[in-house]
């Protein structure tokens, strides 16, 4: 059982005891350190229904708790009555047995074990080339589903095609219109069309494989090839830069199968059966105010033709019969309003209120010298993901996404993503897995590398680890168990960059003031043993981030 839980077990336990009446116990970390490594309020809570003061009552509540002394080495009271609790150095030290032993073990846990969840992100229509907001969608969604995953549950990544919509015709007519000016350079082109350069070699790729074929063609007569064309080629496109960003999607689903199979039309009847749907001006309308939203909205035009919604809801109502406990998708923030819609939508079906859970992403400002980078997908001005990769690589730019949480503005400064000094906080992180890595390689004694044979240090050498800067290290290493869980409760993968980065410090300063190869092998032993633990903690909570962790740099 980690800290965390056995603490506030422990309390359940003195409460019950003393009789006194108490619902939630929230145990949390401290804002000063000093305070010690877990705090509860507990004791200000139970002062109404008491009425006693709440450090009285914190005093009784620590003369009850039974907490194990090998573990936890100072429960005492501060200022109104916090109750705080301190970890004992010998427990920290357990730390780095454990994290040797088995990394991903003492860092995942089987909290959600049993649990299939589905995490659907990017789903970038396939108009155009991913850019950097589409990255950042990347980014988030895949450490998001990494994070599910360290917590034992079963996770499919999951891509949406919208490949049924008007964009797509847009798109088409935009290539067709490029493909008639490589003859007719005056050739009218279309007011709405995508004008990236990615259409003009796209229309010399038709004139390459099709000739002149269209060339005296209407945009009407030939709009579904060059629609067709348009989604292979860009979905082919898409596929390749999100490979290379080490997103590895395990489904891709378009929304054109939705028309082709049925789905929208069950999912009326799935609605209409509910009662939740009406009509009225020649429209089907669903009763979403009745179900949270601010009224209620059209689902098939008076003119037979489905709204964004309607097949949306299909989709959704397609996860939920494959049989997933929890979907989860990571939408920008233009739909912000479309969360109340979409959930009155799975309230009419009957879903339950948290089985799905959207996480909306803010849009993300590149500074280059100083200066904001305007983006435009239609106007040709953006900065592609593929850009991004070439420039800075996939490393810099996963971690540098991911350093924000996910509904705030994000600033990328590219200038900061270019250094290759400790002021890049990805390089800051990676060094410190490099710079353990470059200790045995130089290392004389092999038989010191505690994971260089099966057998780990005898556990009275860790004993020897008593410096504060070590202490405050093995105190980092032992609380991130509880970070993964906590930013993948929250769906917040900021939060593993911050705690990266707070152990990379740690370790630099313990490197920059002790030296490890020292003439006391019991000493050495145990600081190469802590230096390994490090190297694998950062190395384990950076592939969540799906970021690496190189030997030299």
């Amino acid at each position: 059982m980690r800290p965390r839980e056995e603490i506030r077990a422990a309390i359940a336990a003195a409460c019950a005891a003393r009789g006194w009446p108490v619902e939630e116990i929230a145990v949390e970390r401290p804002k000063d350190p000093a305070h010690g490594d877990w705090a509860t309020p507990v004791a200000l809570a139970l002062a109404r229904p008491l009425k006693r003061p709440p450090r009285e009552i914190g005093e009784a509540l620590v003369e009850t708790l039974e907490l194990d002394p090998d573990r936890y080495s100072a429960v005492e009271v501060a200022g109104p009555g916090f109750v705080n609790v301190r970890l004992s150095p010998a427990y920290l030290r357990e730390a780095v047995a454990r994290i040797l032993a088995d990394p991903a073990g003492f860092l995942h846990s089987d909290r959600l074990a049993g649990r299939s969840i589905n995490v659907e992100f990017v789903s970038s229509n396939p108009t155009g080339p991913l850019h950097v907001g589409h990255a950042r969608n990347a980014a988030l969604g895949d450490a998001i589903a990494a994070l599910y995953e360290a917590q034992g549950a079963d996770v499919d990544r999951e891509y949406y095609f919208n490949d049924a919509g008007r964009q797509m015709d847009i798109l088409g007519a935009s290539i067709h219109a490029r493909y008639r000016q490589l003859w007719e350079p005056d050739y009218p082109f279309p007011e709405e069309g995508y004008r990236g350069a990615y259409i003009r070699d796209l229309a010399e790729e038709v004139r390459e494989t099709e000739g002149e074929r269209f060339r005296d063609v209407e945009p009407e007569a030939c709009l579904e090839f060059f629609r067709r064309f348009a989604g292979e080629r860009m979905t082919a496109s898409i596929k390749s830069d999100l490979e290379r960003f080490r997103v590895a999607f395990d489904r891709w689903f378009n929304e054109s199968s939705l028309y082709a199979d049925g789905s929208l039309e069950k999912t009326l009847e799935d609605l209409r059966e509910a009662g939740a749907i009406y009509e009225k001006d020649d429209a089907v309308w669903l009763r979403a105010s009745a179900y949270g939203d601010t009224e209620d909205r059209v689902l098939v035009k008076s003119t037979g033709m489905p709204t964004y919604l309607l097949p949306d809801i299909a989709y959704h109502r397609d996860k939920h019969e494959r049989g997933y406990d929890r979907a989860v998708d990571v939408w920008g923030a233009d739909h912000h309003s479309y969360q109340v819609r979409m959930q009155a939508a799975l309230k009419a079906l009957g879903y339950p209120p948290r089985w799905l859970e959207t996480i909306i992403y803010q849009q993300v400002s590149l500074i280059e010298d100083g200066q904001e980078v305007r983006l435009s997908t239609r106007r040709n001005r953006m900065v592609t993901l593929r850009e991004l990769m070439d420039d800075i690589g996939v490393d810099v730019t996963r971690y540098f996404l991911l350093m924000r949480k996910g509904d705030t503005h994000m600033t990328f400064d590219l200038d900061l993503a270019r250094e290759q000094s400790e002021e890049n906080p990805v390089y800051y992180v990676q060094y410190a897995h490099a710079r353990i890595a470059g200790v045995f390689t130089k290392l004389e004694r092999p038989e010191f590398d505690p994971c260089a044979s099966e057998a780990l240090p005898a556990p009275g050498i860790f004993a020897r680890l008593v410096e504060d800067r070590e202490i405050e290290l093995m105190r980092t290493l032992e609380d991130l168990p509880d970070v993964i869980a906590d930013a993948a409760e929250s769906l917040e993968p900021h939060r593993l960059t911050d705690a990266l980065e707070t152990l990379a410090r740690r370790f630099h300063l313990w490197y920059h003031h002790h030296r490890f190869l020292v003439e006391d092998e019991d000493l050495a032993r145990a600081r190469l043993a802590l230096a390994r633990a490090t190297q694998r903690a950062l190395a384990e909570t950076l592939a969540i981030l799906g970021v690496s962790a190189p030997e030299s740099m």
